[in-house]
């Protein structure tokens, strides 16, 4: 990057988090016939209630994948966690409570299964899904409260970005060029400044599927770790600095991160993705810091001037006037 008060001065701190994954106990209650998954797409308003979903957990490779019954969320133990998971076909779901919340069962939205009310903790029960679709469910009792979740077979495509937040938007925009000109989800920068970590969802619901990042700029102060986590859409992805000065694994789930010091705009986009309009923004700092800002006040001062700017003692008392203003806007 070139030497201007615009580029970042960013450090090369990268690091790869693992997936966890979860271990499930207990004797199995319910049903292990093998039936096909109900077709599904839009479970970015399926979620849209359900305050612990953050994107499908990829599971395949996995015969047997675990889902907890009364996890924390929606207010108490009011949750699916994973909520959304993604299986191979053949896979069994096995669902285990864990004692809080009440009685919780699950329910196929298409009745395919039932599991009776429980509540003893270390319960389970478990359906194996063999055919491509989608499967949603809910606990019964706790369905209007967001008690909901999914299972994804196979590569059924889905709409899953997790619920947008309430972002705090600059009040100045920075000069961003045409860089975000083909990127249909960019409404402005989010303010993070005062967070030293911060997360930014890959492969979110924008330029014809889930190939956005969400959000597309955002604004924090030099030292702030940046998370990138991948919700399993759109991908694999990967992307990369403009500059080149870091880049991240090409994958599908997961996360990596990166800490940014010094004062600038970093550009990025996804490697494979980035023509569809897969782009973002890092801006660290103060990249106004020493710029000028005219605004119309400013104007109307040097209108009232203008005539008198040609005698060299006006105008120092012009420049006098203007460094006031600045001073009085950084304070």
């Amino acid at each position: 990057m070139g030497a201007s008060n615009t580029t970042p001065r960013i450090n090369r701190r990268g690091f790869l988090k693992t997936a966890t994954v979860l271990t499930v106990g207990g004797a199995a209650l319910g049903s292990t016939r093998r039936v096909a998954a109900q077709d599904g797409s839009n479970l970015t308003e399926w979620f849209a209630n359900v305050s612990n979903y953050r994107g499908i957990v990829d599971k395949r490779g996995n015969a047997r994948v675990g889902v907890t019954v009364g996890a924390e969320g929606n207010g108490g133990g009011f949750a699916f966690d994973p909520p959304a998971v993604r299986v191979d076909p053949g896979t069994t779901i096995v669902w285990t409570w864990t004692g809080e919340g009440g009685m919780h069962n699950v329910v196929a939205e298409d009745g395919a299964y039932k599991s009776e009310l429980l509540e003893a903790a270390e319960s389970t029960f478990e359906y194996t899904f063999d055919d491509e679709g989608v499967s949603t469910y809910v606990c019964g009792p706790h369905k209007p409260m967001g008690m909901k979740g999914a299972v994804i077979i196979g590569d059924s495509n889905v709409t899953a970005s997790p619920p947008k937040p309430d972002y705090t938007y600059v009040s100045r925009e920075p000069d961003y060029g045409d860089w975000f000109d083909d990127v249909d989800n960019f409404e402005g920068t989010v303010d993070m400044r005062g967070q030293t970590d911060v997360r930014v969802y890959i492969g979110a619901e924008g330029n014809g599927g889930g190939f956005a990042i969400s959000p597309p700029a955002i604004h924090i102060d030099p030292g702030t770790r940046v998370h990138w986590e991948w919700i399993g859409e759109g991908g694999p992805h990967k992307f990369v600095a403009e500059d080149g000065t870091y880049a991240s694994p090409l994958q599908s789930t997961g996360e990596w991160g990166y800490a940014f010091d010094g004062v600038g705009i970093s550009k990025y986009a996804c490697e494979p993705h980035g023509k569809q309009g897969m782009k973002g923004a890092i801006v660290v700092g103060d990249v106004f810091e020493g710029v000028y800002e005219i605004t119309p006040a400013h104007l109307s001062v040097f209108g009232a001037l203008g005539a008198a700017l040609l005698s060299p003692l006006a105008f120092g008392a012009f420049l006098r006037i203007r460094d006031r203003l600045n001073t009085q806007r950084k304070n």
